[in-house]
């Protein structure tokens, strides 16, 4: 492109100063990096010390790794890697002489056949770890600890044959300890001018100490081959001390050795631990691929009658595919950066000019996700797309680098891996020791997970590695069990008096797995030993135990399995006649009456798909509705599940249990210990920190109400969270807080019970949730521990009864069952609204406490784009307030929780991931939202990702918004929506059902109401026309809001105008079922019930 004027890169405003340095979290530089690719697109430029050319599509990266073309440049954090790694293989410029010269010398040491033979030595090392994780059985552990001694001993034994013996010491081998701290220190110094590294000179006075340890380690290990050679040993060490380049005859310099020796020994270990750390994160995030990897690895080690040097790690092909996947998404080396070779530069298709010795780095986060080249499916870890045929773009994918400077050891890093992966599969069941983890990133010049602690329990009882291999010199591949699998430990407990019984649940609210734990506590009050875990984690394999009976607890979402039960619902599709014979099993189902045509489908659906398949049925399918008395049709089945098992607690039949007994716990003496013990008030308590399975704490930035309660519509807020450190998220994912019960609610039930907030409280309760024998405040366990507004049950109201001394009250008492949900579920009437009521029932404070249920957490979509801040996310969300049947007003928890916040409070919540509902990867694809109120919360993160990308010049396509409220003054976020809709971003629809004048905020835009439509699916009926054109120009659609007001009629148009697109390919197809296989890839829903 000679003579013309080069294309500009496109690159943030920088600062005065710093450039764009304030661009990049220095924490998190590779998420940074990630997210400015994902708002310029797949080249964009920043100033940081120097100038840095950044991209990440496959057409760039295929010219820029034209070897003819470019060449490796050394970034400034390898120069100073290059004070102690000198110019060995990882730091050297290409023209060095040391760089040809050991390339040409070390490279028959790792030739297939040379690392295929260091097997037996990797095994020596494998079993080390193996044993370590058998002695420590259940023991939480750091994953990226134990890979890191395995992957650090494996090449100091294969490559130098010295046995750093990190599994023989508590603490990490020195040498790791100075390489991080050198590593880390070398980032540092590359960022700050030369100048500034000389002053300080403490911190350089430990650098270069650290720099001669190293060198002294590597200098030992040399030293001690040279005094007692080993001329077979055919490892590393003996091809830099012995062999000479077969073109000069030149030898390796000994201060060359030292280079090569540090440079293997980094960048052998930290990689390779970082690969098989994030594969254990993704295979326990899927447990179907878990399953599937140990089957393909009991496979395969049967095949090599259990002997470890006889594994054929080729045959590992699944797990060969976890590992590439693995590396698709998290390469632990991030990035690699080249130069123009030619002193004119080069210019890239699309007008990009690169000068000669300006730095071009290849951001692989973000050239891995390419939608283009991985499919809508980029973002997810889907090892399969390695083995069903399809053609990989070698330009997309590059966890080892590039050409002739590509990673020396990647046949070395794969065997190991395979291996290692291959046994842990096959020997252990694992499980997150934090089950709420969500992955976070801890990185120096590679990365890994930060804080991922696992547990590993052998998979069989008594099993040893050592006792096998002592033995019979080999480690047989364990047998199958009678289920057919074995899934990773549920959580136990129980005496197991009254036999063994597994709760199975699938819940994305909370509901689910609340029933499913209070099943797990009155089970293990009634003797039973009781394992309770997700479908997904538990049985993905759709293959149920056989050795007790079964309870599968979930729920229907549009017809769809939770998010933790997709897997065993698919399995269990997939399933021969009679594979569950022999299962004994009974299952209760959650849904909502708003989605009649699947209400309770998916519950149905697994109980008639276990009968068929050769299942005992124990008891009819049991269901219950999030629309009516979901608490009391709880209650109902776990009646009828006791009674079953006619199971008895101290004193009461089961058949007569109509309330949680409190129950006291035991002493050590084995004496029931006191129910409850209030202690007097202290000056500094201490606090009790609640989870509920979240455990970070984020900071409030600003709240604000966006529309007012009327008579008629309720308040609106908006809400600005700081999230806790290490997380992030996608525009539309949620935030899961634990909210607290009103200070109002509170101050009620203490006056009650005549106790004082701060005065602590002692529980010896036998409930799953409260602290036992803990002090604690009072005002803190009613205020975070359980729900004080949770509807009355059905089976309270005889125990109520019985407690109320006045004839009138107690009658009034037991009328409240003649029509439950006119007076109860209508009313919302709480226990605690009972006890104000009817003074006369005096039902003491620990009776009310057992009967309460654990304060759950709550989802909220997000309303904002990480794009432009990930620090940080918005909520927008309706503040529910309603009359209480006790007078006054009954509050939503979670909402009115929310609306309370200041500035500067804290609150625990953690960002969680939605399975699918993300705009698109590519922003070029066109998208149609529709939402109604509060639904407007998603759509409008999606909103303004495309606003801030279209800012940064990316091209955006059509982004249309169905938006329905009331009226004009409960049109939320009008400004925002107006100024996208100003800046060409942004086709909004509204429509308003009790007004005909929109907002003074879009005063100025092309924006109308269209007369005679009152809502959002009389609008879209009403525009069909447009709404066709878009499907067949492959938009994108997305529903967010309330099923009663939006999610049923909606669909009921969509399916007329997609069937009426395609009804010449499929005149007899059932509209329904064609509009469900139509837009199965390309219509989301997110519907609050």
């Amino acid at each position: 492109m000679s003579g013309t004027t080069p294309t500009p890169i496109p690159q943030p405003k920088e600062t005065l100063l710093l450039g764009n340095l304030p661009d990049v979290d220095q924490s998190d530089s590779i998420g940074s990096l990630q997210r400015l690719a994902a708002l310029y697109g797949p080249i964009y430029q920043l100033r940081l010390k120097d100038k840095v050319v950044f991209v990440s599509s496959p057409a760039l990266v295929g010219e820029l790794t034209d070897e003819s073309r470019f060449k490796k440049y050394i970034s400034n954090a390898l120069k100073e890697v290059r004070n102690f790694a000198g110019d060995g293989l990882f730091t050297a410029w290409g023209e060095e002489p040391n760089w040809t010269l050991a390339h040409r010398i070390l490279i028959p040491a790792f030739s297939p056949v040379a690392i295929k033979k260091m097997q037996g030595m990797m095994m020596d090392i494998i079993s080390q770890m193996l044993m370590s994780w058998e002695h420590h059985a259940g023991t939480a552990f750091e994953a990226a600890n134990s890979y890191t001694r395995l992957t650090f001993d494996t090449i100091g034994w294969c490559a130098f044959r010295y046995r750093f013996n990190s599994f023989h010491a508590s603490e990490m081998h020195p040498f790791v300890e100075i390489m991080v701290k050198l590593l880390l220190e070398s980032q540092s110094r590359s960022r700050r001018p030369g100048l500034l590294n000389q002053v300080l000179r403490s911190s350089d006075a430990a650098y270069r100490h650290n720099i001669d340890e190293l060198w002294r380690q590597c200098d030992v290990i040399v030293a001690e081959r040279r005094k007692f050679p080993d001329p077979d040993a055919h490892d590393l060490l003996n091809n830099m001390i012995l062999d000479k380049d077969p073109k000069t005859g030149e030898h390796l310099s000994d201060e060359n050795i030292r280079y090569q020796m540090v440079t293997f020994l980094i960048a052998g270990h930290e990689t390779t631990s970082g690969l098989l750390t994030f594969s254990t994160y993704y295979i326990l995030k899927q447990p179907a691929v878990f399953h599937k990897a140990r089957e393909e690895a009991d496979r395969v080690i049967a095949e090599a009658g259990g002997n470890l040097l006889k594994i054929n790690h080729s045959k590992l092909t699944y797990i060969e595919a976890i590992l590439k996947e693995a590396l698709r998404l998290q390469p632990p080396a991030p990035a690699f950066t080249v130069t123009p070779i030619k002193e004119e530069g080069e210019t890239l298709e699309g007008g990009y000019h690169i000068p000669h010795g300006q730095a071009a780095t290849v951001l692989l986060h973000a050239l891995h996700r390419d939608p283009g080249a991985w499919g809508a499916d980029a973002e997810e870890f889907n090892p399969e797309r390695w083995l069903d045929g399809r053609k990989i773009d070698p330009n997309s994918y590059k966890p080892f680098g590039n050409g002739a400077r590509a990673c020396i050891g990647r046949i070395f890093a794969m065997q190991e891996a395979q291996l290692a992966l291959a046994l842990i599969v096959s020997r252990f069941d694992l499980k997150m020791d934090d089950p709420a983890y969500d992955l976070a990133i801890k990185q120096t010049l590679t990365i890994k997970p930060a804080h991922f602690k696992i547990k590993a329990h052998p998979r069989f009882r008594n099993q040893s590695l050592l006792s096998e291999l002592m033995a019979g010199g080999a480690a047989a591949a364990p047998a199958k069990t009678g289920t057919g699998e074995v899934s990773a430990p549920a959580q136990t407990a129980g005496t197991g008096k009254a036999g063994k019984l597994y709760v199975f649940y699938g819940s994305n609210s909370g509901s689910c797995d609340s029933l499913a734990h209070e099943i797990k506590s009155e089970g293990t009050g009634r003797g039973f030993d009781v394992e309770v875990g997700e479908l997904d984690s538990s049985v993905s394999s759709g293959k149920l135990p056989t050795d007790a009976p079964v309870v599968i607890v979930t729920a229907s979402y549009e017809g769809k399995p939770t998010d933790n039960a997709r897997m065993f619902v698919q399995s269990l599709s997939g399933l021969p006649a009679g594979a569950a014979t022999g299962v004994k099993y009974m299952v209760m189902g959650a849904g909502h009456h708003d989605w009649a045509s699947t209400f309770h489908k998916i519950p149905k659906y697994i109980d008639q798909r276990l009968g068929d398949l050769g299942a005992e049925r124990l008891m009819p399918l049991h269901t219950a509705d999030a629309g009516g008395d979901i608490v009391g049709d709880f209650e109902d089945f776990k009646t009828d599940l006791w009674a079953y098992f006619k199971s008895e607690e101290p004193g009461v039949k089961a058949a007569e249990s109509n309330i949680k007994a409190a129950v006291p716990r035991k002493g050590a003496d084995g004496k029931p210990l006191p129910l409850m013990k209030i202690l007097p008030p202290t000056a500094n308590p201490a606090d009790e920190a609640v989870s509920a399975g979240l455990s970070g704490i984020g900071t409030i930035v600003s709240n604000k109400v966006l529309t007012t309660a009327t008579p008629e519509s309720p308040e609106t807020n908006y809400i600005t969270i700081k999230i806790p450190d290490g997380q992030a998220y996608r525009a539309g994912d949620y935030l899961a807080v634990l909210p607290k019960n009103p200070d109002s609610a509170v101050t009620r039930v203490l006056r009650h019970f005549k106790l004082v907030a701060n005065a602590q409280i002692v529980l010896n309760l036998d409930t799953s949730f409260l602290p036992a024998n803990t002090p604690l405040r009072v005002g803190d366990l009613l205020s975070s521990y359980v729900e004080l507004g949770q509807p009355l049950t059905k089976r309270l109201i005889g125990p109520l009864a019985e407690f109320t001394s006045d004839p009138v009250e107690k009658q009034k008492i037991l009328a409240l069952g003649d029509d439950y949900t006119a007076n109860v579920t209508a009313k919302r009437l709480s226990l605690f609204d009972v006890l104000e009521l009817y003074k006369s029932c005096e039902a003491p404070f620990e009776f009310f406490l057992a009967q309460l249920p654990k304060m759950k957490i709550r989802q909220y979509s997000i309303s904002s784009s990480p794009l432009l801040n990930p620090d940080e996310v918005s909520l927008t969300f309706t503040v529910h307030t309603a009359p209480a049947a006790s007078g006054g007003k009954a509050l939503g928890v979670a909402s009115n929780y929310l609306a309370f916040l200041h500035p500067g409070d804290e609150v625990i919540c953690a960002t969680k991931s939605s399975a699918e509902f993300h705009p698109p990867n590519d922003p070029r694809v066109p998208i149609v939202m529709f939402a109604a109120g509060s639904g407007l919360a998603p759509f409008r993160g999606f909103i303004e990702e495309r606003a801030l990308q279209h800012t940064a010049g990316r091209a955006t396509g059509k982004t249309v918004l169905y938006f329905g409220t009331r009226t004009a003054a409960d049109v939320l976020h009008a400004a925002d929506l107006a100024r996208w809709v100003r800046d060409g971003v942004l086709d909004l629809r509204p429509v308003l059902s009790r007004d005909d004048k929109l907002p003074a905020a879009f005063d100025d835009c092309n924006v109308h109401l269209v007369p005679g439509t009152k809502y959002v699916q009389d609008r879209v009926w009403e525009e069909r026309g447009e709404l066709r054109e878009w499907y067949l120009a492959g938009a994108e659609f997305y529903t967010c809001g309330s099923g009663a007001r939006l999610g049923q009629s909606l669909k009921k148009k969509l399916v007329a105008i997609v069937t009426d697109v395609t009804r010449d390919k499929h005149p007899d197809s059932n509209p329904e079922e064609l509009y469900e296989k139509i837009t199965r890839d390309r219509y989301r829903t997110d519907v609050f019930l």
